[in-house]
């Protein structure tokens, strides 16, 4: 009796990019920076993402210092979360400011390859017009530096309407053209707005080139957890990554467990456990 071979399927190989925020580990780094980068390093993470981008200097240390930090430990930082508001636009000219210049023509020559804004105060999301502006003039600014403008979000952009009754982020995503501004998706924030980041990636397909992934606990306050210790489908919502155009998966904590060092370990292999 002949009989068909059995079919072997190759699992999804892990992303190229999976890296870490540095928030996670805040606390520590703020107590001993190259102690806990080589920490990171060594918990099997090659590339991290720094924020507070800004004024020279990050963790204490001068660009150029850092940079030699991170490749002594073999780590990458291809994104940045880097503080911009209304402050820094000149609402005449139509242009940022030259102190924010300064720092995103030091991007490059550190490896960044995306410069995010992490949120808008609500004083500055009151103003939508004037915040499409300067994204606008940031996110050219970013390109001709040689790197790419991003925006992250939170909760309120998928519950806050500005002016016209659109919500923060259909205008971010409507206003401002895909090709100076790329978006990273924080899905804890998403889920915890009750939306589906599947919606959002069939609506506007390939904005989404980087994303934050933390869980969220089975608790009335929902706070982070691991990747794969909570309630997000983070598997499903992976599968469309290729629709979605995502590209760099960072995973991030703002709540422990244990600690901060056992935290983004145990979740960065409940990430490669989704591939």
């Amino acid at each position: 009796m002949l009989t068909r071979p059995a079919r072997f399927f190759k699992p999804a190989a892990p992303p190229e990019h999976i890296g870490v925020q540095l928030y996670s580990v805040r606390d520590d780094m703020a107590k001993d920076p190259r102690g806990t980068v080589a920490a990171v390093a060594q918990s099997g993470y090659k590339e991290v993402e720094a924020y507070n981008f800004q004024e020279g200097q990050l963790f204490g240390m001068p660009y150029p210092e850092f940079g030699r930090l991170l490749k002594a430990n073999g780590l990458t930082m291809p994104s940045t979360h880097a503080n911009i508001s209304l402050v820094d636009f000149n609402d005449q000219t139509g242009d940022i400011s030259d102190s924010v210049k300064k720092w995103v023509d030091a991007a490059p020559e550190l490896g960044l390859r995306y410069i995010t804004c992490p949120s808008m105060s609500e004083q500055d999301y009151r103003q939508m017009p004037k915040m499409i502006k300067l994204f606008t003039a940031m996110g050219n600014y970013c390109r001709k530096a040689g790197v790419r403008f991003a925006y992250h979000n939170h909760d309120y952009e998928y519950t806050q309407s500005a002016t016209d009754g659109r919500l923060l982020i259909e205008w971010l995503l409507h206003e401002i053209d895909p090709a100076i501004m790329a978006m990273q998706m924080d899905i804890y924030w998403v889920r915890f707005a009750q939306h589906n980041p599947l919606d959002w990636f069939r609506l506007y397909p390939g904005r989404w080139e980087l994303c934050h992934a933390k869980d969220m606990a089975d608790t009335p306050t929902r706070e982070t957890i691991e990747v794969g210790a909570g309630t997000i489908d983070f598997k499903t919502i992976f599968s469309k990554s290729a629709a979605a155009g995502m590209k760099y998966y960072i995973v991030e904590l703002e709540h422990y467990r244990t600690t901060p060092l056992d935290g983004i370990g145990k979740a960065r292999k409940g990430m490669l456990e989704l591939f």
